[in-house]
């Protein structure tokens, strides 16, 4: 992993005279006992442990001391009396020797909890910092909902424990989980088995968490939610004992202001090897009422084909700064995924960068679908990784058979550009009324003439280079149509075409787009020739849904 820096020379002059001024750390074990701790086990009362199964020995909080190795044991937490919300936790921990059953013959397995409620219960609804054997720092959600991002190609992820997860930094796709229970792991291993570990997890409120192992960043998550969807902002922090002799020690808390904010989360650039390509620019407010250091550094696997530039390596208190980004490929056509870190992984913000590089236009250099949504951070299965995809068949990966829209809700639909992979010339788009054949314009996407590569582009412009256009539809509904250089394609293809394929577009539903989500959206993908690659056009449709 490469980590790239970019700051002006008087830089660090500036972090040294602004010294983070963030709450004192404070231990929440005082090594002498569990003052300020409960412990829980299975089928006990919390308070209530008869056997010590959990003691306090030579500055370091002990699970199964005394406890003799043929005994089956039951499992449990200690959970800390204060709530925390934001906050960077540090902890150590060490195996010993002894196991038990039920998990004698297991992997030595524990956990670090975060963002606890129902305490009270084994195992309490929470995050979880997975400590176990070979797998510390996996997430586990226990009830809970989040967002992560998951290993492109599972199949050839390492083996390991839960579903394959991977740092959106190092080529990670994003995963929306809603369900009661999800393992992400199989990340890289940094776990000693003999001897002490360093945890780190840096929690923002439902936002965000880092896990950090041995210095090591090894997990990213955030959006966290309760079942009903209610954001999960704060709880309790518990310790897990699982059927293995280990040990805690150091465990300290530092409580943290509001980070600093990015106006995107996520940047997907594109460009052509030796072409003019856009860059982008991300707008980062600092939101408290004194300075907080924000140097630029670019981490992940492809962290040299991006750099970043700022006015400052500072932002005042309740200021804001820009930040360009630049995209140039370096290991040909490929998806690049990279991270930008503006300020301190305590206090600063983190924007993942995506980049979709081509050898050259047009052709078999075009990318695939598959990669557009990965790098546009849509969780979709496209249909299929290679270029051509199935143009015969109604459905295909998870596209849904929707040929006519109508309005979800109050206000107007938005239609926004997210990818063009094309001949150029400036291209119409719009609508059909459900029982016509009349087509209405909505708008077209820009001529190359006016921006140099917006033919082969992520987030291709407009006339105008708007980014977007909203538009009224008719109540009985529409078709979505691109009129392009060979025919014109349809979401209902018995509508009046040239067209030689069956389906000239491709419908996905869309839960998310570059770290923001959404709801009652689709994907629509155009093919305007005859390989299927869905790309020739590629658009977002906003407060839409099906039509009767």
């Amino acid at each position: 992993m490469e980590t790239r820096f970019f700051f002006p020379c008087a830089a660090f002059f500036i972090l040294a005279c602004t010294a983070n001024a963030e709450g004192d750390w404070k231990s929440l074990f005082n090594g002498k006992d569990l003052s300020g701790w409960t412990v829980t086990l299975d089928k006990h009362k919390p308070g209530e442990d008869p056997e010590k199964m959990v003691q306090v020995r030579d500055g370091a909080i002990h699970m199964y001391p005394d406890t003799d190795p043929s005994e089956t044991v039951p499992f449990g937490v200690i959970t800390h009396e204060d709530t925390f919300s934001r906050f960077h936790l540090t902890l150590e921990y060490r195996w010993l020797d002894k196991k038990f059953a039920p998990r004698k013959d297991a992997i030595r397995d524990a956990g670090l909890l975060y963002h606890v409620h129902s305490a009270e219960k084994i195992w309490p609804d929470s995050l979880e910092y997975q400590i176990q054997e070979g797998d510390t720092a996996d997430i586990v959600l226990l009830q809970r909902h989040a967002t992560s991002w998951k290993h492109p190609q599972p199949d050839s992820a390492p083996e390991g424990q839960g579903d394959a997860g991977l740092l959106p930094e190092n080529g990670g796709v994003p995963i929306v989980s809603r369900q009661g229970f999800l393992y992400l792991g199989r990340f890289p291993e940094y776990d000693h088995l003999r001897g002490w570990n360093q945890v780190e997890v840096i929690v923002h409120a439902n936002e965000s968490a880092e896990h950090r192992l041995n210095g090591h960043v090894r997990a990213r998550l955030g959006d966290f939610r309760m079942p009903d969807g209610a954001p999960l902002s704060s709880g309790k922090i518990c310790l897990q004992l699982e059927g293995a002799e280990l040990q805690y020690r150091n465990v300290q808390i530092r409580e943290l202001d509001e980070p600093l904010r990015s106006s995107k989360p996520h940047l997907a650039l594109s460009a052509v090897k030796d072409k003019p390509a856009r860059s982008a620019t991300i707008t980062v407010k600092n939101p408290l009422n004194r300075p907080v250091p924000a140097a630029l550094s670019i981490e992940g696997v492809d962290a040299a084909a991006f750099s970043a530039t700022a006015p400052a390596a500072t932002i005042g208190a309740g200021e804001s700064m820009e930040v360009t980004v630049h995209f140039k490929p370096v290991r040909g056509a490929a998806r690049y995924s990279a991270g930008l870190r503006v300020g301190s992984p305590e206090q600063g913000t983190f924007v993942l960068l995506q980049g979709i590089g081509l050898a050259a236009f047009e052709g078999k250099n075009e990318p695939p679908l598959q990669d557009i949504v990965n790098a546009l951070g849509i969780p979709l299965n496209a249909g299929g990784t290679k270029l051509e995809l199935d143009t015969k068949v109604d459905v295909i990966g998870d596209s849904k058979d929707v040929r006519y829209f109508v309005k979800a809700g109050e206000g107007k639909v938005r239609i926004t550009p997210l990818a063009r992979f094309s001949p150029p010339g400036a291209t119409p788009f719009g609508i059909v009324a459900k029982g016509t054949t009349t087509l209405v314009e909505s708008g077209k996407l820009a001529t190359s003439a006016e921006v140099a590569d917006s033919h082969q582009s992520l987030l291709p412009p407009l006339e105008g280079e708007a980014s977007s256009v909203e538009i009224d539809t008719p109540e009985e509904g529409f078709a979505f149509y691109l009129n392009a250089h060979q025919f014109v394609s349809f979401t209902d293809p018995g509508l009046p075409s040239e067209a030689k394929i069956a389906r000239t577009a491709r419908v996905y539903p869309a839960r998310l787009f570059a770290g923001r989500e959404l709801k009652d959206a689709f994907i629509v993908g155009f093919e305007e020739a005859a390989n299927g690659d869905y790309q020739d056009a590629l658009f977002l449709l906003e407060n839409v849904k099906p039509a009767p």
